[in-house]
């Protein structure tokens, strides 16, 4: 299922299906494993946000960082942002400062 997701994601975002799993393991794992969500987060960020590989992986890495995270409220977070790249890396620390 994230195959096919990925490969999707990969044809719409312009970044590597293999790549977008990668992330996608990484997100769920500091997100209490909510693989549903943690999709919904990529595709904001990927789709909306535009960010490319590298803002991609310093964003994991700063929700790595910051977790354990609640996907639910980074999502709701980045969904607010509409599109900001800035205001999308500020909702893991704002996430990450609340208690979960």
């Amino acid at each position: 299922m994230s195959e096919k997701w990925a490969k999707k994601l990969s044809s719409q975002c312009d970044l590597d299906a293999s790549f977008l799993k990668h992330v996608l393991e990484e997100l769920s794992e500091s997100c209490f494993g909510d693989a549903a969500t943690s999709k919904k987060v990529i595709e904001e960020l990927t789709l909306k946000c535009n960010l490319n590989e590298n803002e991609l992986r310093k964003f994991i890495s700063e929700v790595s960082k910051n977790c354990p995270m609640d996907a639910r409220k980074l999502h709701e977070e980045i969904t607010k942002v509409k599109g900001n790249k800035e205001s999308a890396f500020q909702a893991v620390y704002n996430i990450g400062r609340r208690p979960v």
